[in-house]
């Protein structure tokens, strides 16, 4: 978790001091960079302007209501299709293998009218995604390493929790920096950890970098 939590910044309404002092082991973030998935950041500039489509999409409960998540006032929603592995069994989230095979685009070229199309038109990118404890993302509260006691059903008590996203991008569109893929003929991979510096219900959160990753 150390990735994630070097880039939470503190709890803050306004645009931060020209040279913000650093806690022991935290890292300055650049002006531009990656470090505001969303890039409506007020203070960071985005190098890649289209990381939007690959942050994730908070929600909350409020009196067993969902309510989506706004970043500056801007909703960041999208759809996420997914398949879940879920047990109750002890220690059954300590070791998990999965077998994932990529898709083969056809060897014509992709058609304007869809009769081929590329699997990099159809998904951005297919990923594996965990959820992992950061005391100090959303609602920022410690959490107890292998327990069943990290809940995240919307208490005041949940633990802080990062999501983790092992994401494969398609061949076909590059440079990665302006495109959702990094090479025209292979595929690439990507490790990403989101945080989100709210507090329970996002009654405060940090609109300079609201979804560090």
């Amino acid at each position: 978790m150390s990735v994630a939590a070097a880039l939470v910044l503190p709890l803050s309404a306004g645009v931060p001091a020209a040279s913000p002092i650093q806690a022991a082991g935290e890292v300055a973030p650049n002006a531009t960079s990656l470090v505001d998935c969303n890039g409506l950041s007020p203070a960071y500039q985005t190098v890649k302007v289209s990381m939007k489509a690959f942050c994730v999409d908070p929600f909350f409960r409020d009196g067993g209501v969902a309510e989506r998540f706004y970043d500056n006032g801007k909703y960041v929603g999208h759809d996420e299709p997914s398949v879940k592995f879920i047990s109750s069994a002890a220690g059954s989230g300590n070791h998990m293998t999965y077998l994932m095979q990529l898709a083969t685009d056809p060897s014509a070229a992709p058609t304007p009218s869809g009769s081929v199309t590329h699997y990099a038109e159809l998904s951005i990118a297919p990923w594996f995604g965990l959820p992992m404890c950061d005391p100090r993302s959303y609602p920022q509260n410690p959490c107890t390493p292998d327990s069943d006691t990290n809940t995240g059903l919307g208490a005041a008590t949940d633990a802080g929790s990062a999501f983790m996203e092992l994401q494969f991008y398609a061949p076909g569109f590059g440079p990665f920096k302006d495109a959702g893929s990094c090479d025209p003929t292979f595929y690439c991979a990507a490790v990403t950890i989101d945080s989100l510096s709210c507090n329970l219900n996002f009654v405060v959160c940090n609109n300079n970098c609201i979804e560090p990753v």
